[in-house]
C-alpha cells in the first residue's frame, strides 16, 4: 500500500490488480453513487462486462484512493511496458472503443485531495507523461485534476478536442420542438412518421429490467447485425465476445439493471432500438440502431424524437450525454453540448515542461496521420 505524503493518515492510495476487483465492488459501488461527475462506463457493471468479454487479456490495473474503508478516487489505467520519452505516454486512463469518457471516479466531498493521490499514485508506477483520454474539459473531475496538477506544478494541456451532444431536463417536448429543431426537421419528421403509420401501427415501449429488458436487447443485437455494421463485421453479435459483453452489460432484473431501452415497434416488431445505460443522475445513450428496410422512414430518428418525449415528460433521468467520439445525428436534436478532450500531462521530475510539449508535438503529428489514413479509408470504401 502506497501512503501518500501529505495527507491526512487515512488517506491512501494503491495500485490493484483485476483479481482484486471482487473485494472492491460494494465500495466501488457507493463511489459511483458520491461521484463528482457521472461515468457509466467506469462502473462496477459496464466495466466488469468489458473486462470479463472484451477486454479480458489486457494488462489493466486500477489506480484506487482510500479514505479509510471508503473509496474515494479511482482510474483503471494501462502502462507502456516500454515507454519512449516524447514519442509514448507512460501511461494512460482505460479506454476501448466501448469507452467514451475516460473520467476518473472522485468523491464529490474529498475530490481535490482524490486527484492528487491519484497522481501520486500514478507517478509511482511511471514517472513520465500520461493522457487520460476524451473527458468533459469544462467538468468537475477534469477540473478537480487540473487543480491537482497546479499544485504540484505538473504541465498539462487538453488535446484532440470535439463536442459531443448532451441534453438537460426542465422542459416540455413542445417547447423544445418549437425552440431547438428547426421547423423543416419537424415537417419531415412529421411527413416520416406518417409514411410509417401507412404500414402499419407504430407504437413506442421501453424496458428497464427483466424479460422486456432481454427481449429488447436481443432485438437490438439482431436489428444491428442485419445492417451494415453486420456486413462489415462489426455489429455485436458477429462476434461472441461482444454479444456476451452486451448481455453482461445491458440485461439485468430490477435489482442491478443499468440500462433502459427504448424500442419503436411497427405492428408490434421491433424496427428500432435504443439502450441507454446510467450512472448516477446521467443516462448515456451509448448504442443504438434501426432496421434499414425502413431506411426511407427515419425509424432511428423516429424512435430519438420518441425518447426525447419520454426524457422531457417522465424525468427519469436528469442529463442525457450522447456517449459519442464527435458529430452525431443527435446533434440536430439535442442543444447542449458537451467540451471533450484528452487530458495529457507529465508527472516527470525532470524538464516536465519540455517534456510534455515535444510530446504534444508527437501527439498531434501521430492524430493528423490517424486521421488523414481514416479519411483515405472512407473515400476508397465509398468509391
Amino acid at each position: 500500500m502506497l501512503q501518500v505524503p501529505g495527507w491526512k493518515p487515512a488517506l491512501r492510495a494503491e495500485v490493484l490488480e483485476r483479481a482484486a476487483l471482487p473485494t472492491l465492488m460494494p465500495a466501488w459501488e457507493d463511489l459511483c453513487a458520491s461521484s463528482i461527475e457521472d461515468n457509466v462506463y467506469y462502473s462496477p457493471r459496464y466495466a466488469q462486462a468489458l473486462l470479463e468479454n472484451v477486454e479480458s487479456e489486457q494488462n489493466i490495473r486500477f489506480a484506487a484512493v482510500w479514505d479509510g474503508a471508503k473509496l474515494v478516487g479511482m482510474v483503471p489505467f494501462t502502462s507502456a511496458r516500454l515507454p519512449i520519452p516524447l514519442l509514448r505516454p507512460a501511461g494512460r486512463a482505460w479506454q476501448s472503443k466501448y469507452i467514451y469518457s475516460c473520467t476518473p471516479l472522485l468523491d464529490k466531498d474529498r475530490a481535490g485531495e482524490a486527484a492528487a493521490a491519484l497522481l501520486h499514485v500514478l507517478a509511482s508506477v511511471s514517472a513520465g507523461e500520461w493522457i487520460i483520454p476524451t473527458v468533459n474539459s469544462r467538468g468537475e473531475a477534469c477540473k478537480a485534476m487540473v487543480a491537482a496538477l497546479e499544485r504540484l506544478r505538473k504541465p498539462w494541456r487538453m488535446s484532440g478536442h470535439f463536442q459531443r451532444a448532451a441534453l438537460e431536463s426542465g422542459t416540455t417536448f413542445d417547447e423544445h420542438m418549437r425552440c431547438h429543431v428547426s421547423s423543416s426537421r419537424r415537417k419531415d419528421l412529421a411527413r416520416n412518421r406518417r409514411r410509417l403509420e401507412q404500414l402499419g401501427k407504430v407504437a413506442h415501449e421501453c424496458h428497464r429490467s427483466g424479460d422486456g429488458l432481454d427481449r429488447a436487447v436481443s432485438a437490438f443485437l439482431r436489428i444491428e447485425a442485419s445492417g451494415w455494421k453486420g456486413s462489415r463485421g462489426t455489429a455485436l453479435a458477429c462476434d461472441e465476445v461482444t454479444r456476451k459483453f452486451a448481455i453482461g452489460a445491458f440485461t439485468g432484473d430490477e435489482r442491478n439493471s443499468i440500462c433502459r431501452a427504448d424500442v419503436l415497434t411497427l405492428d408490434g416488431a421491433p424496427i428500432a432500438v435504443s439502450l441507454v445505460v446510467f450512472a448516477g443522475r446521467t443516462g448515456f445513450a451509448v448504442k443504438s440502431t434501426y432496421d434499414e428496410t425502413y431506411r426511407n422512414c427515419s425509424a432511428g430518428l423516429l424512435l430519438e424524437v420518441e425518447m426525447l418525449r419520454s426524457f422531457l415528460s417522465g424525468n427519469w433521468v436528469g442529463r442525457l450525454d450522447a456517449a459519442t467520439a464527435g458529430t452525431h445525428i443527435l446533434d440536430s436534436l439535442w442543444p447542449e453540448k458537451i467540451e471533450v478532450a484528452d487530458l495529457i500531462f507529465s508527472l516527470s521530475p525532470r524538464f516536465p515542461r519540455i517534456r510534455l510539449s515535444a510530446f504534444h508535438v508527437s501527439d498531434q503529428i501521430t492524430r493528423n496521420v490517424r486521421g488523414a489514413i481514416k479519411r483515405s479509408l472512407a473515400h476508397f470504401r465509398k468509391s
